[in-house]
């Protein structure tokens, strides 16, 4: 099952990034807990709309962005990491180029958990890994 919850987690990548915003958010359950407490406004909070809702408020800040997935690990059971790398240039003029990661929890064929994690090592840490 773990092989299949990374190509969930994959797919619903693909489709972000491909901006098919509906088809990613199809691949989470109606009541995913989305953890962004790695951020300085970061929240806790649960079902489509706090996905939609971080999202837009995360790319509100920058003037140009981008991530690049360059793992997707099978953490074992129902879990999956990925870690990426973010370059953009703040409405600020922050710029940025660091790596970093997410952790999802699958079951049932949809991620019913997220959390972000702004140092991978982190991020396979919570997920009972060590590189």
């Amino acid at each position: 099952m773990s092989q299949e919850n990374v190509e969930i987690v994959r797919r619903m990548w693909d489709a972000f990034l491909a901006a098919d915003f509906q088809t990613a958010l199809s691949f989470y359950a109606p009541d995913v807990e989305w953890d962004g407490t790695n951020l300085p406004d970061g929240e806790l909070a649960r079902g489509h709309q706090a996905v939609v809702d971080h999202a837009a408020r995360w790319v509100e800040m920058w003037d140009d962005w981008k991530i690049e997935p360059e793992r997707f690990i099978d953490a074992g059971g129902d879990q999956v990491v990925i870690v990426f790398r973010e370059v953009g240039r703040s409405t600020s003029g922050l710029q940025m180029d660091e790596l970093h990661a997410e952790l999802y929890t699958v079951r049932g064929g949809k991620v019913v958990y997220r959390k972000g994690f702004s140092d991978p090592h982190q991020a396979l840490e919570a997920a009972g890994l060590r590189e």
